[in-house]
């Protein structure tokens, strides 16, 4: 088949054809192309910020995780050589995890505790107190603190304190997850000891005192009887020298005597303490007043009280405690002026207890001897002074601690002084109020 001759005319028209077809479809594309939106280069300047975003962040991420790492062996080191032995146990006691300063308390290798019952390590004296909190705890997932005895590897009982904190496996399931409990375990043998040792040496020391201040009276009240005795027969007699020393060994069995007795009343504080019972201030004031008669008219003193609460407490050696402090601001009034005395008590709501205070107009005291006055047979001034041996306020001290309170005292020397000391307010009493 032979194709048909085009002439030159027609070959142009060709070519011209061709021609407007390339540019429409050039055309075609290029409004493809402008379809695109106008922004790409701030999209594309997007994608890569937030490619080197997500590039920074994985930085960040292995940074992290690094740290977690580290922070996780020095809490794992912590955890593991801490001075006190930590043990996580089940509801049946069993050991699931221990690290190796309470493995070591038992004396066995960490591998051999877990899976193991804790119950084990208790000797059967303390079984009881155990599994009272331990089951106590779970029952009330409460924390719960005591002391037992634990024995070693070698049978070596120990004494314990521990403390038992219940907790759920899975917190944000409470519910849906098993409870443990994460118990600390501190050894106090050596505390108990020195305990047992200060209570048994403090005991020793209280009887060797009363004992030894008991004795001493028969003699000395010999001595000073036929010394007496024996000034009222050859007084005036002898020279004049034995005269002045007659009078000294009198003087000083008189004062022996008086200090005696004072050191009986001393260390009978704590032994021969009275019961606790219900205490009416008020009425035990007004008695202690009340005994005080002469020695206040004597003096022309004014003592005056606010309303006084009901405690619990040895009414004797309250009693006490109040006459001491009454007679020391009568004792230390200033030269040409009554004493004044006030007395009034008040509630402490955040620390549970009774502030009872006595304020006086008297000399007062210098700052430096604020501390010093409630030591057993202190004394700031000469016995020509004043009298008396110095052992008032450390009996007002020792009366105070027996009943778990303290005192102290607030002075301007000068001015008076105000001496302060709490008892604590009883539940019982609390409730009622």
């Amino acid at each position: 088949m032979k194709l048909p001759l085009w002439g030159g005319g027609r070959k142009m028209d060709r070519n011209k054809e061709l021609r407007q077809i390339a540019e429409e479809k050039l055309r075609e594309k290029k409004e493809k192309i402008y379809e695109i939106p106008k922004d790409v280069d701030t999209v594309i300047h997007e994608l890569q910020v937030h490619q080197i975003e997500l590039e920074m962040q994985n930085e960040e991420l292995k940074n992290s995780r690094a740290e977690l790492e580290e922070l996780s062996e020095k809490y794992y080191d912590l955890y593991d050589f801490a001075p006190v032995g930590y043990f996580t146990l089940d509801l049946v006691n069993r050991i699931t995890e221990v690290n190796s300063t309470g493995a070591d308390l038992l004396g066995f290798p960490k591998e051999n505790l877990v899976d193991r019952y804790f119950r084990w390590y208790v000797p059967p004296e303390s079984t009881k107190s155990f599994h009272n909190h331990f089951n106590k705890s779970f029952r009330k997932m409460e924390k719960q603190t005591f002391e037992i005895g634990l024995i070693k590897k070698n049978g070596v009982i120990f004494d314990a304190h521990i403390e038992l904190q219940p907790f759920y496996g899975d917190k944000y399931k409470p519910y849906q997850s098993d409870t443990y409990l994460k118990m600390a375990v501190i050894d106090i043998t050596r505390q108990k000891n020195l305990e047992r040792e200060l209570k048994r040496s403090n005991e020793e020391l209280q009887q060797f005192a009363y004992v030894a201040s008991h004795d001493l009276q028969e003699p000395l009240r010999t001595i000073a009887s036929f010394t007496q005795l024996l000034e009222r027969r050859y007084k005036n007699q002898l020279d004049g020298d034995a005269d002045e020393f007659i009078n000294f060994i009198v003087e000083a069995s008189v004062r022996m005597k008086q200090q005696i007795e004072d050191l009986l009343e001393f260390s009978r504080v704590m032994t021969r303490g009275s019961e606790f019972i219900k205490v009416n201030v008020n009425e035990l004031l007004k008695e202690e007043i009340s005994s005080l008669k002469t020695l206040i008219d004597e003096n022309n003193a004014e003592i005056s009280c606010n309303s006084m609460p009901e405690i619990y407490a040895d009414s004797i050696q309250v009693g006490r405690l109040f006459q001491n402090l009454i007679i020391n601001s009568i004792k230390f009034r200033k030269p040409n002026e009554s004493p004044k005395i006030h007395i009034s008590a008040r509630k402490d709501e955040k620390t549970h207890e009774y502030i009872f205070s006595i304020s006086d107009n008297g000399i007062g005291i210098e700052p430096q001897y604020l501390e010093r006055i409630f030591t057993i047979f202190q004394r700031l001034h000469t016995r020509e002074e004043y009298g008396g041996t110095g052992i008032g306020l450390a009996v007002a001290k020792k009366i105070v601690e027996r009943h778990g309170g303290r005192i102290w005292v607030e002075s301007e020397f000068g001015k008076g002084s105000t001496f302060y000391f709490t008892l604590p307010k009883p539940l019982v009493l609390a409730q009622q109020n």
